[in-house]
């Protein structure tokens, strides 16, 4: 297992920063390896083409934004059945 996940797609974000910021500044980043996908108004909606796109397999879904936000965690486990979700 990787160190870092999302270390490719982070790094892909980091290269296309300055354009996304240009053009799409505050909408969502959908990433998957070196590829920017698109982007979206809303974090729903990329998280929902990024599961309909690539399953359950890791992609970065990232606010564009100038100043990074503090990073939420999201498990892309997508069906989970455990009594402390209920």
């Amino acid at each position: 297992m990787k160190d870092n996940l999302l270390a490719e797609e982070i790094e892909t974000y980091e290269k296309h920063k300055s354009e996304l910021l240009k053009e799409h500044s505050g909408e969502y980043v959908l990433i998957r390896g070196n590829e920017v996908v698109n982007t979206f108004e809303s974090q729903k909606d990329a998280i929902k083409i990024g599961i309909e796109k690539f399953g359950n397999t890791p992609f970065l879904v990232k606010k564009i934004l100038e100043v990074d936000e503090k990073q939420n965690f999201t498990s892309n486990l997508i069906k989970i059945s455990a009594p402390c979700l209920r």
